[in-house]
């Protein structure tokens, strides 16, 4: 996929202003906002961005423009610009995309305007598009529901019933992105505050050496969402833990300059696993430790890198998997405490954008790992499947309503008591989705397996 990235944006405002849309047909436009902002040259950046939304009941429009005008407050046209539709990052979409009735998509104008100096009093963006035949979409399998379409970044369990969930864009700081509290049993969706958003402070942020904005975005702040502190980077990537105010803060792991983090994966009790990929394709590496800054696994070059983003179990110690390792290409359990390494399948791993699997310790018997939830490609569609430890078998369990290219990414987190699994996705095939898992066909008997593993 030809992908195009508009504008980096070092540090943004957004201004609020009188808005005329004008739409063409079909094409309508609305939260329009001007985002003034810095290049990535350091040059002064103006663009006006909102979202496109397909209200037709039958069409879909493919070879999108839009036009942008900027005026005054004497009605003088002061910038114009042509844009085009973006993913939540702001990275224009693929030429042949397709927006189907009924669907939204962000959108992004770069403006030149006629005087640096100008004031927009309001902003008409016109939009114009090819009619075509919709995409027919696969009715979802018994058992899954659609929570939202918007690009899915993250999911926080409360409990069994409700969870929180966030919209965005996957490496913007998680006061960027849109929360919301979703409750399963009453089928609602709350906007709220982002969690912790109030402990962000100035005075956090310089105890954490993170008072430079570049070097704050670039931090990967992240809260444990059952505990009181968080982890984070600084400028040279050395990791390092704090509480809530950016006290007590201890480092973990430093020369790690060469590596880029790019994501967290939460277990309770503070526990968490850390991994680092260059691009889709690179090998993964991890480590896994606590938010007290206690290591759990060895260093991130001192275990089995891994094809795809690692599986983290909730004890903190059994880690899954995927490559080839002597000769044999397949997923593998890790037990980072004492270094068990064992083939549990044999299987060509899809790309690091797919979910980590997923591995489950038995009901009663918390020390051993009896089943392993995994996404696999399945004839070109993902399908979630289920690895029986104890009969050595993979269960195919349904098609995962996930379509990604190469720049996308899914990620999944499976409820407390083991019920359901939220699966969430970025990209123009995003969203939220829960599944059912009592509603699909069992992974076989659940028997322990051995105290080792």
């Amino acid at each position: 996929m030809l992908l195009l990235r508009l504008i980096g944006i070092a540090a943004i405002l957004c201004v609020s202003f009188n808005v005329a849309a004008q739409p063409q047909s079909d094409l309508t436009t609305d939260t329009i906002q001007i985002v003034n902002g810095v290049g990535d040259f350091g040059q002064s950046v103006v663009e006006a961005v909102g979202r496109l939304t397909n209200t037709s009941n039958g069409s879909a429009y493919s070879a999108i423009t839009l036009d942008a005008k900027a005026y005054d407050a004497q009605d003088q046209v002061v910038g114009e610009g042509q844009g085009v539709l973006v993913n939540a990052c702001g990275v224009g979409l693929s030429p042949d995309f397709s927006l189907q009735p009924g669907d939204s998509q962000n959108f992004s104008a770069p403006l030149e305007l006629t005087d640096e100096n100008a004031k927009i009093a309001r902003i008409e963006v016109s939009s114009e598009g090819q009619p075509t035949d919709p995409s027919a979409t696969p009715p979802l399998t018994d058992g899954f529901d659609q929570v939202t379409d918007d690009e899915t970044v993250n999911v926080e369990w409360i409990d069994e019933h409700s969870l929180r969930f966030s919209t965005g864009c996957e490496t913007d700081l998680f006061t960027q992105w849109t929360w919301n509290l979703y409750n399963i049993d009453n089928d609602a969706t709350t906007q709220i505050v982002a969690p912790h958003a109030s402990d962000v402070t100035d005075q956090m942020r310089s105890r954490l050496q993170l008072s430079d904005d570049d070097v704050f975005a670039h931090s990967m702040l992240r809260y444990a969402p059952d505990g009181n502190r968080l982890v984070y980077q600084n400028e040279r990537n050395d990791f390092l833990t704090a509480y809530l105010d950016g006290t007590f803060r201890r480092g973990m792991y430093n020369n790690l300059n060469n590596r880029s983090l790019q994501g967290i994966y939460w277990q309770p009790q503070e526990k968490f696993l850390a991994y680092y990929y260059g691009a889709y394709g690179d090998p993964v590496y991890y480590f896994a430790g606590d938010a007290e800054a206690r290591t759990i696994s060895p260093p991130l070059e001192k275990n089995p890198p891994s094809d795809i983003v690692p599986g983290y179990s909730r004890d903190g110690r059994r880690i899954v998997v995927a490559g080839t390792f002597d000769d044999v290409t397949g997923y593998y359990l890790y037990v980072a405490t004492n270094g068990f390494f064992e083939l549990q399948f044999k299987a060509d791993p899809p790309g690091n954008n797919y979910p980590a699997p997923i591995p489950l310790a038995h009901p009663t018997d918390s020390d051993t790992v009896d089943q392993i939830y995994v996404a696999l490609p399945v004839d070109g569609a993902a399908h979630l499947e289920c690895f029986n430890r104890t009969e050595g078998k993979l269960h195919d369990l349904a098609p995962l309503p996930i379509n990604l290219a190469d720049d996308e990414r899914a990620w999944w987190w499976i409820a407390p008591d083991d019920s359901k699994i939220a699966l969430a996705a970025n990209g123009v095939n995003g969203g939220l989705w829960l599944i059912d898992l009592a509603a699909l066909p069992d992974c076989g008997a659940r028997t322990p397996v051995t105290p080792a593993s």
